[in-house]
């Protein structure tokens, strides 16, 4: 190999490492859904990807980092997906349960896949740092979209976007986490009781007990 096709290859390995890490991740979500955790082996998603296994090491340190990892990706895929088909929704409600009944039905491999990575995460502090990453990144979108919405809309709620985003992602993640650590799946009544909670969440700040008073109602 000659001065000049060392330069090159030298030149080009920061993008074909970018990429062979990006291609380990999109392959290790789809292997660890279709098969789970313990079925899918580190020479699996080396020969999915076209790698070699030390290159997983390399990368994410183990199987358990690129677990959480393809987790975060397939979250944060299904979250802008969830909020994409929800954009035509006419009511918070009818919002609330477009996303809800996708992330809980169709959606909900990987919000459970991203459960199972929040369990594995809370002893090490590598992998809550990445939990923790896609939390922000989740909170920070939903967030972004909900004041697109409101503004695309013109509903009117009293909660926040910012508050409305958290205490749906709460109560989404929260339940995928209890669901995970059961062995259970989600089901209809799951779905029912996250709506509900949103709506009365916004309800409590709307009330007359929390709102303003009136200037009609100073005087009585």
């Amino acid at each position: 190999m000659g001065p000049e096709q060392t330069a090159t290859t030298a030149a080009a390995a920061p993008g074909t490492q970018q990429n062979t890490r990006s291609r380990l991740i999109e392959k290790a979500a789809r292997l660890f859904a279709e098969r789970g955790y313990d079925k899918t082996s580190v020479a699996d998603i080396a020969k999915a990807a076209d790698a070699f296994p030390n290159q997983i090491t390399h990368h994410f340190g183990g199987k358990e980092a690129l677990f959480v990892e393809a987790a975060r990706y397939a979250m944060l895929r299904t979250a802008k997906r969830a909020e994409d088909r929800s954009r035509d929704t006419e009511t918070p409600e009818s919002h609330a349960r477009s996303l809800i009944s996708y992330l809980l039905g169709p959606g909900s491999g990987p919000v459970m896949m991203f459960a199972e990575a929040m369990l594995l995460a809370r002893r090490t502090p590598r992998l809550q740092d990445i939990v923790s990453r896609t939390s922000a990144d989740l909170y920070r979108a939903g967030e972004s979209a909900m004041v697109d919405t409101f503004i695309r809309t013109g509903w009117q709620v009293g909660a926040t976007p910012g508050a409305i985003t958290r205490g749906f992602w709460t109560a989404v993640l929260g339940l995928a986490v209890e669901k995970a650590a059961l062995g259970e799946q989600f089901d209809d009544r799951n779905a029912e009781a996250v709506v509900v909670m949103l709506m009365r969440m916004n309800a409590a700040v709307e009330s007359p007990a929390n709102r303003p008073a009136r200037p009609d109602e100073e005087s009585r």
